[in-house]
């Protein structure tokens, strides 16, 4: 039934829920109504409304009351939002990307109702804890979706060393089977994370991972059960790269920076764009015009073609500019026709300077002549391995070429013959000693060390077939599957928080968000759920089915606890940091029950005390206690009566000062911070916030009718003595 109440100034609607059973239970005895309970819950499909719920119980002793299933599947017991409130927050924070803002407005405007933003942080906190118990309560279902097995993609992204995000994909179907927060990339912490994968879906087919010892070291009980350990493509003509040419790359780009010619080329074109190429202009070289092929000779030495190059090692920038400035001379002739200008020849001649005196450097052109020989090396090695910039993972997939199945298992075939070839090549050059080096000097050398240690990881790609024996799927060779989903993962969260740097977000967000990319694929949710519409169900029947409290969120990086301690310490100076016994994980102590002579024993002595004892026992305490001195009031208070009035929110706060506590629009609190609590939604440091930061006596003198800071006015009472 449906009917009006008043509260809070506006009348709200109220429903009744009566519980649907006849029958106890328990007992199976007939039920009868036991009493009625009212609370107010807000729910996207009715609003903000009163519930009354009619409780029904049986005449057995022991059987609980029974309540209202309907109600049950709207709001959970004891809870205020409804689930089709915390699904549809959470879609739109984490599907759609909307920012806390955007969802409030959205909520008001839709449906005329009005959530701050803690309630919307609280809200989307609740839907990845229930997003994540149900994504273990269905992992048979979702099992039985794996069929034919499923490869698993293992990656880690972490930022400058505090800790990151771990996840575990299925690379056919690019669901992310689980994931979880880790301090570092080590096998200790990666291990965990893969068990718990295989425990709920099996074991995969293959795994695929970097060349980090810390995945290594995770899958290595899959390695001994036979299962194949694929190394990624792009990881391993990385590590090769990267181990070529990183030594003379930093020393090219030392040389750089030490004869300044690249930002002197930068100000030569700078100089160059103030002359025109039609009327004659005053500049740095003089009076007259410059053609723009010379302003685009000096922008093509410092760029190139304009286009994007590929992330080192497959591309040497510096490299490819030493290239250029030894073209320059050659290009100029064609380029910039005779006859030239006087500007033009002495920028010509600047040029030629400035390259001068970048090839005069020490050991300039030795390094080059390494550089190009072992970039040949390089590229012979990438094209044995048909590794194109399509397949990179910030590469241009809309120039990669989709193979099928059964022609991508051919050209792994083909890629692995002729990776076998090259091998026993390299075999043939690189001298004996060369082979027994831990560290070789050569590019072939050092080729061949890698090709040795990985080579085993680098083939061996299974494929799954259907019921006529044709080829469906193939492992991929490549990590991308992990590459491109923390690509994504950063552009919606930079979209949720709307900034460029993200190392603190990414460390602060739950591990639970990569789960709700799985809500994209239509299979995945209709083996979750059913469909997003009966996501709000399944979260009730989850309750229902598993009253057991929901995971918690880890967002905390490792340093929380101290960071507690900090602010405790900047709040009260003179208050002692909680130690050891104030931790709410220490073990309380065990009291031994006693004896049976000591239970006689202490019986003997009641009844052999007196009223007289007991009472000359009794009071020493109670004197004791009655003289115990006041607690201290804290030096920064003003007195009691003053009014404290703090703008905040676009609005005036006035809070009374009382003798023990503190009362803002009818609510007591006991210290600043809960004022502050109060009035902004958030912990914060409450005499900083009002500006009592220095002792009372020392900052009286000077306040009477003053502010205490920018913000904050404090009213004094009119019988306070300075």
């Amino acid at each position: 039934m449906l009917r009006a109440v008043a509260g809070e100034g506006r009348t709200l609607p109220s429903l009744d829920f009566v519980a649907e059973a006849e029958q106890c239970p328990a007992c199976g005895g007939r039920l009868r109504v036991h009493k009625t309970r009212r609370r107010q819950v807000v729910t996207l499909a009715h609003g903000p409304l009163e519930i009354r719920e009619i409780l029904k119980r049986c005449q057995q002793d022991g059987c609980p009351p029974v309540g209202s299933t309907a109600l049950a599947q709207l709001v959970k017991p004891g809870q205020k939002y409804g689930y089709d409130l915390i699904v549809q927050v959470g879609l739109a924070r984490y599907l759609a990307g909307r920012q806390r803002q955007e969802i409030r407005q959205m909520l008001w405007e839709e449906h005329g109702m009005e959530l701050s933003a803690g309630s919307v942080s609280a809200l989307c906190d609740r839907f990845l804890r229930y997003l994540e118990a149900l994504h273990v309560a269905r992992a048979s279902r979702l099992r039985e979706g794996l069929e034919g097995g499923y490869p698993l993609h293992l990656d880690a992204t972490c930022e400058r060393g505090k800790g990151g995000l771990f996840v575990c994909i299925d690379g056919w179907r690019n669901w992310v089977l689980w994931a979880a927060r880790v301090p570092s990339e080590s096998g200790v912490n990666l291990a965990p994370v893969v068990d718990r994968t295989v425990g709920l879906f099996g074991q995969p087919v293959a795994t695929v991972r970097d060349m980090g010892e810390g995945c290594a070291g995770a899958v290595q009980t899959l390695r001994e059960a036979g299962i194949p350990d694929l190394v990624c493509h792009y990881h391993f003509l990385a590590a090769v790269g990267k181990c070529l040419f990183a030594l003379l790359h930093d020393k090219l780009r030392s040389m750089m920076r030490l004869t300044r010619c690249r930002s002197d080329m930068q100000t030569l074109l700078r100089d160059l764009r103030k002359y025109s190429a039609l009327t004659k202009t005053q500049g740095r070289f003089g009076e007259g015009t410059v053609r723009d092929a010379l302003k685009a000779l000096v922008l093509w030495v410092l760029e190139g073609d304009g286009h994007s190059d590929a992330p080192f090692p497959f591309s040497l920038p510096h490299l490819e500019f030493a290239r250029r400035c030894r073209q320059a001379g050659q290009r100029a002739e064609p380029w910039v026709c005779r006859p030239r200008t006087e500007p033009e020849r002495r920028a010509l001649a600047c040029l030629q300077r400035l390259i001068a005196r970048f090839q005069s450097a020490l050991g300039f052109a030795s390094t080059v002549d390494e550089l190009d020989s072992r970039w040949a090396a390089f590229s012979e090695l990438r094209n044995v391995l048909r590794l194109s910039n399509a397949e990179l993972p910030r590469g241009d997939t809309r120039s990669a070429q989709e193979h099928l199945p059964a022609l991508e298992l051919l050209r792994l075939q083909q890629i692995k013959e002729a990776v076998d070839q090259y091998t026993t090549d390299l075999e043939r050059r690189v001298p004996a000693k060369a082979k027994r080096a831990k560290r070789p000097k050569s590019a072939a050398g050092i080729i061949l060390r890698y090709l040795r240690q990985y080579g085993p990881h680098l083939f061996g790609h299974p494929a799954k077939l259907d019921e006529q024996g044709r080829v469906v799927a193939v492992v991929q060779r490549t990590n991308n599957v992990a590459e491109h989903f923390f690509g994504r993962q950063k552009q919606q969260l930079r979209r949720r928080v709307g900034r460029g740097q993200l190392g603190r977000d990414l460390e602060k967000q739950p591990a639970q968000v990569a789960l709700v990319a799985n809500l994209r694929d239509a299979e995945y949710v209709r083996r979750l759920a059913g469909s997003l519409d009966q996501l709000p169900a399944a979260f009730a029947n989850l309750d229902q089915e598993t009253p057991a409290e929901l995971p918690e969120l880890v967002r905390d990086h490792r340093d929380s606890q101290l960071q507690r301690v900090v602010s405790q310490l900047l709040e009260d100076p003179g208050r002692p940091p909680p130690g050891p016994c104030q931790d709410k994980l220490s073990p309380h102590p065990q009291l031994r029950a006693p004896c049976a002579e000591q239970v006689d024993a202490s019986t003997l002595e009641l009844q052999d005390a007196v009223r007289e004892a007991i009472r000359a026992r009794a009071t020493p305490l109670i004197a004791q206690k009655t003289q115990a001195s006041p607690p201290t009031r804290d030096p920064r208070l003003p007195p009691p009566g003053s009014v404290l009035e703090r703008w905040y929110g676009g609005r005036a706060h006035r809070v009374d000062v009382l003798e023990d506590g503190f009362r803002w629009r009818g609510i007591t609190c006991s210290t600043p911070s809960e004022v502050v609590g109060a009035i902004t939604g958030t912990s914060g440091k409450g005499f900083a916030f009002f500006g009592l930061t220095l002792p009372w006596p020392e900052r009286a003198a000077r306040l009477r009718g003053r502010r205490i800071n920018r913000s904050t006015l404090i009213d004094l009472p009119v019988a306070t003595e300075f």
